[in-house]
């Protein structure tokens, strides 16, 4: 990867926290940052300005970790919508945002389940999902959708939300020890504006079925994550896009990019380059590139 210079100057700091969460899992992310001359933010000056790269920890964890340096990006107001589903789903209705999205219904503890629910459905918190793939999390009755909902808060909060999905069937790229994985795409947007993307899951399947996606992909995933970005005031925003069986891309979840993970290093480095206000040229492949459409 090359980086050209331009006139702006923006630092990049990581939270020291998450070297060790990477190592364990293998995720390049913090040693790339320092590639680049990311500092931890631990070691910054409280006037220092940049933007940070820090795990998806609670919003009260970051507000504190940020507390004392008012000039770096995200700011908590700026990555809290972004980190629950539902609250992402929500800011995209109310920017009346119309793209492909499967229907969701929110199912909270106590409440009845709503009367109109669609079978088969998709099931997860608005923090998590298994991340299995295949059919896991996939409910085809009112059993099923109570069994996996107590399952689901065992895991991650007795009084958790559920999100119930309409359940689409998705093009596979690849299999897994628990089965299919879809044919996923990550767009990395930079200032509102689509920057880049990623086969979602390179971590797992390094060379997945229907990848490259076509320039006429390409420019639906663009267009779409663009919209997607105006409901939204964070510099770094990551949406996530799935094709299903019929070829059409729906809109999964988004969430803060400064959080998300990639098993595409060149597009990692590409994405904090521009956000520090350089031009970074990356070798595109199969897994990854720049939008150039």
């Amino acid at each position: 990867m090359t980086l050209l210079n331009s006139h702006e100057r923006f630092d990049l700091f990581f939270d020291l926290r998450d070297e060790v969460l990477c190592r364990r899992q293998g995720r390049g992310m913090i040693p790339w940052l320092a590639d680049l001359g990311a500092r931890p933010l631990q070691e910054a000056k409280e006037d220092d300005s940049g933007f940070l790269f820090a795990g998806a920890r609670s919003i009260e964890d970051y507000r504190e970790l940020v507390s004392s340096y008012p000039n770096i990006r995200d700011r908590p107001e700026e990555r809290g919508p972004l980190l629950r589903l539902d609250d992402v789903l929500d800011a995209i209705e109310r920017a009346g945002i119309n793209i492909p999205c499967p229907r969701s219904w929110y199912l909270d503890l106590d409440e009845d389940a709503p009367e109109n629910l669609c079978f088969p459905l998709f099931v997860r918190t608005p923090i998590s999902s298994w991340k299995l793939g295949g059919s896991i999390s996939c409910v085809q009755n009112l059993a099923e959708l109570e069994a996996e909902s107590f399952e689901l808060r065992h895991a991650f909060g007795w009084n958790e939300r559920i999100i119930a999905r309409e359940w689409l069937d998705l093009e596979p790229a690849g299999e897994f020890m628990w089965g299919m994985l879809p044919q996923e795409v990550r767009v990395w947007i930079v200032d509102g504006t689509p920057y880049a993307w990623s086969f979602h899951h390179g971590h797992a399947v390094a060379r997945p079925r229907g990848f490259p996606p076509s320039k006429d992909d390409l420019r639906t995933l663009c267009q779409r994550a663009a919209a997607i970005a105006t409901a939204f005031s964070s510099k770094l925003v990551c949406a996530d896009f799935a094709r299903t069986i019929t070829g059409e891309w729906y809109f999964l979840e988004a969430g803060p990019g400064s959080s998300s993970g990639t098993a595409h290093e060149g597009v990692f480095k590409s994405v904090a380059a521009k956000i520090m206000g350089r031009n970074a040229e990356i070798q595109q492949d199969e897994t990854g590139g720049l939008f150039d459409l």
